[in-house]
């Protein structure tokens, strides 16, 4: 996320977006301003400062998240890197602040963002297992892999996902597709030793 400001960063970060806002507009940082408006629920604020600065990517993905929260379509679709570096972080916000009416919505996007980036599904799924909705991250990564079969990230979350509901037999069946699809994948190497001392404490206990 595009923060200059470093003491403005650290208010946002600790959520208080007022005090953040004021060091963003003090330095000009429209983009930061903007965010902190969102944050604070001021929709039109945040139009307003995105709209200053039409140059910046930042800017110009929050443009497109306030129609998509309000389930419009944007005149302009965000590009691949705007979708990589910002869905998540947005998707992230919303639910670490309890705005679940925007995370749905930005959530409900997702076939249009898929236009302009196919890892869509998959980053939604990441910030939905982030957050505990594994249920919803399993749906959007079983959605990504059809679309992109080879994909050992999106297998790995919904391995992790299954594994935190407890199903260890699909848990262990993603973590084979991985390791079939590639060798040392060392994420999938972690987790499957963490997997595996799972599967064979729960037939110890039988």
């Amino acid at each position: 996320m595009i923060l200059q400001n470093k003491e403005a960063k650290s208010y946002f970060y600790q959520k208080k977006y007022q005090k953040a806002f004021e060091l963003f507009y003090s330095q000009n940082d429209y983009y930061g301003a903007g965010l902190c408006c969102l944050m604070l629920k001021k929709q039109e604020s945040a139009r307003k400062f995105w709209k200053r600065d039409k140059s910046c990517p930042a800017c110009l993905w929050g443009l497109c998240v306030l129609d998509f929260i309000n389930l419009k379509i944007p005149l302009k679709l965000p590009t691949f890197f705007q979708t990589r570096a910002f869905l998540e972080v947005y998707l992230n916000l919303f639910i670490e602040n309890d705005l679940i009416e925007m995370a749905q919505n930005m959530v409900a996007s997702c076939d249009i963002l898929y236009q302009s980036n196919p890892e869509t599904y998959k980053f939604i799924g990441r910030a939905l297992f982030a957050n505990g909705y594994f249920d919803l991250a399993i749906k959007f990564c079983k959605k990504s892999l059809k679309l992109c079969y080879a994909d050992p990230e999106a297998f790995l979350i919904l391995s992790q996902c299954y594994f935190l509901l407890g199903n260890l037999g699909e848990a262990l069946d993603c973590v084979n597709r991985i390791n079939a699809m590639v060798q040392g994948y060392y994420p999938t190497i972690l987790f499957e030793k963490i997997l595996r001392e799972e599967i064979e404490k729960k037939r110890n206990e039988k």
